[in-house]
């Protein structure tokens, strides 16, 4: 049931598919670095499948649903979220992939981390 109320609180903001409907997530990772993902609707599905900006730049990005994963490129790297797990009392385990195609060969970064349901 908490995995099912976080997920949704997840898609909530979404969901309305208009103007100024964005999606903010607070995340942390182990170091307790702080980093915040803002994802807004450009054209998406009633699944929430589609085009979306991300950040406060509005980066070009695709969303796979409502609960993503997200997907968008910022200087040549491509950047992946997605849910990683049940959601706790901390929050949501999500997983950050960034594959940077400026190296050679290709760096791959998987970073963990919890992100707190946006009630």
């Amino acid at each position: 049931m908490t995995r099912t109320a976080a997920l949704l609180a997840l898609a909530a903001p979404l969901a309305a598919h208009g103007e100024g409907a964005r999606l903010a997530l607070d995340c942390a990772g182990a170091d307790d670095t702080a980093r915040t993902f803002v994802f807004a609707p450009v054209e998406v599905d009633a699944e929430g499948i589609g085009r979306i900006t991300v950040g406060e730049d509005a980066r070009p990005g695709i969303a796979a649903g409502f609960f993503g994963p997200w997907s968008w490129t910022a200087d040549k790297v491509r950047t992946t979220l997605m849910v990683n797990g049940d959601a706790g009392d901390d929050g949501v385990p999500m997983l950050l992939h960034e594959l940077d195609t400026t190296t050679t060969p290709f760096t791959a970064t998987l970073t963990e981390l919890t992100c707190e349901a946006p009630f």
